[in-house]
């Protein structure tokens, strides 16, 4: 590329044509005056001197101005051609900025440095290679590597490069450099993120969900080791998961740097930083060990998962303490059953029993009817107690999965209660565990109430997915219905237990019936 303005031309060509315009006016003058009386030797010494000096003067005077104006002209070149190459690191580094991956990251820098540069060039990273439509391997190719990444920079020049322009390129291959780092960087804390969140969905055993997050945080920190402290009752502090750390296998009262750490991040030892898990209250200790200066450029992102890892057992403590509630709640259902159902049968049968007892020598056909009733009786009971027990079987959720355990259940307890069933199922649902765990739990009661009060042939469940909003669930039978809700009749829960359960998690229940038309539940529950 020409540089050179022409400017620059004009004056140099000045400096060749003004001094010849000089010499010809100095000559055509001074013929014109010497018939006025000029001596000959005058003459000569006018023209020699004017026709010499004025010319050289010009012709210097031209030709220091030219260099000026050369290097100014040099100066703006170079000024604008450095302005064009950060202007074209600008854009390098905004579209990385706004790739949502590496590769397409790649694509994009490669195809602003076709535009930049004017040259063909591919990148390469981590085996993923983004080249210009016109890149043609092996020819005529220069390679810059990658500092810091396992990648490089390939340029096809027509000619050997300048020293100037090698190390442009090289410069330039470090800034390529640093912004696909940056994309790197951005896109491994997306994915710690994403495999986070899908670990606090999946795990609802809360030492394997805190080895899974511990894990996923230290291989991203490229720590050396790490573990999980909660506080207990008493305000000791309890190992929970402890990876690659020489600390106290017992609990031990947080004195010191490890009060500390309870209140703000704290380097508790010179490699192993501890993060707060907090909320208003300090749950325990998050810790990391490794390189302490890694640790200290990756605190902010550190402090959020920590926040993620509070977050998890929070839920899993709340978790366990809706567990202890069902059971309190199911050990009264069971007493309230026994006490109002089979206790006062087997008392009835008892009855039943004594008197067939004293009328068998008398009326031997009425004793016998009250046998035969006795017997229907015990049979009523024995399917009552067996429909109990299966309701109190466990089910494994984290086996089987939320919507395989509601088709399980629902065909095997139809079949148990003598009913059919139909499911209208989705293919995939979003709920948290704790939402799971409240529509079986209301699938289950809602069953149970059908087979025990509504006598019904038929029983339809359908659960629908409402995306992000999260699901909503549909027992409908056609049974006997009622005309208002039966205290403590709906199993498990009761109308009022299950509309808490529900309503607590910021859900909506329902119920629909009508004498001789059926019942419907109807439950919706946020994520």
């Amino acid at each position: 590329m020409d540089l050179v303005p022409s400017v620059y031309r004009f004056i140099r060509l000045a400096r060749l044509i003004l001094p010849f315009l000089i010499v010809m006016v100095v000559v055509i003058f001074e013929v014109t005056l010497r018939p006025m009386g000029i001596s000959s030797q005058s003459f000569w010494v006018h023209l020699t001197f004017y026709g010499l000096l004025g010319p050289l003067v010009t012709f210097v005077t031209l030709e220091w101005i030219a260099q000026q104006v050369l290097e100014r002209e040099r100066a703006q070149a170079a000024l604008f051609e450095a302005n064009r190459r950060l202007s074209m690191v600008g854009r390098v580094l905004k579209r990385s900025l706004s790739a949502e991956n590496l590769e397409q990251a790649l694509r994009a820098i490669a195809e602003e440095l076709r535009e930049g540069l004017g040259r063909e060039v591919a990148l390469t990273l981590e085996g993923v290679q983004a080249a210009s439509a016109g890149f043609v391997p092996a020819h005529a190719t220069l390679t810059f590597p990658l500092v810091g990444l396992s990648g490089s920079l390939e340029v096809q020049l027509p000619y050997p490069p300048s020293p100037e322009e090698r190390e442009y390129l090289e410069v330039l291959a470090g800034e390529v450099a640093s912004a696909l780092g940056e994309v790197r960087s951005r896109t491994r804390d997306l994915l710690t993120l994403y495999e986070v969140d899908q670990a606090l969905r999946a795990e609802a055993n809360l030492e394997k969900l805190l080895e899974g997050l511990l894990g996923r945080i230290l291989e991203w920190a490229q720590a050396e080791g790490g573990g999980v402290m909660l506080l207990d009752e008493d305000h000791f502090l309890q190992p929970r998961i402890i990876r690659g750390l020489s600390l106290p296998g017992h609990a031990f009262l947080p004195e010191g740097a490890w009060a500390r750490a309870l209140e703000t991040p704290t380097f508790v030892q010179d490699d192993l930083l501890a993060l707060p898990l907090r909320e208003q209250t300090p749950v325990g200790l998050l810790l990391v060990r490794g390189d302490a200066e890694n640790l200290r450029t990756r605190m902010p992102f550190l402090r959020f998962l920590a926040a993620q890892v509070t977050f998890s057992v929070r839920n899993a403590q709340a978790y366990l303490r809706a567990e202890e509630l069902a059971l309190a709640e199911e050990r009264n259902r069971i007493a309230r059953e026994i006490h109002d159902g089979i206790a006062q049968a087997l008392a009835f049968m008892a009855l039943k029993l004594d008197l067939a007892e004293r009328l068998l020598d008398t009326d031997r056909k009425r004793a016998l009817a009250e046998m035969a009733q006795v017997r229907e009786t015990l049979r009523a009971q024995i399917r009552e107690v067996r429909r109990s027990i299966f309701a109190l079987r466990p089910i494994d959720l984290e086996r089987y999965g939320f919507l395989e355990s509601l088709r399980r259940y629902s065909l095997a307890f139809a079949e148990q209660a003598g009913f059919r069933v139909r499911l209208d199922l989705p293919e995939q649902v979003e709920l948290s565990q704790a939402s799971e765990l409240v529509l079986f739990r209301v699938l289950q009661e809602a069953l149970t109430n059908a087979a025990k009060y509504a006598r019904p042939g038929l029983v339809q469940v359908r659960l629908v997915s409402l995306g992000e909003r999260g699901a909503r669930l549909e027992v409908r039978d056609n049974g006997k219905g009622f005309a208002q809700a039966i205290p403590g009749g709906m199993g498990g829960f009761g109308l009022t237990q299950m509309r808490e359960r529900v309503e607590a998690r910021g859900g909506q229940f329902a119920v629909e019936s009508v004498p001789g038309e059926g019942t419907t539940v109807r439950v919706e529950l946020p994520y």
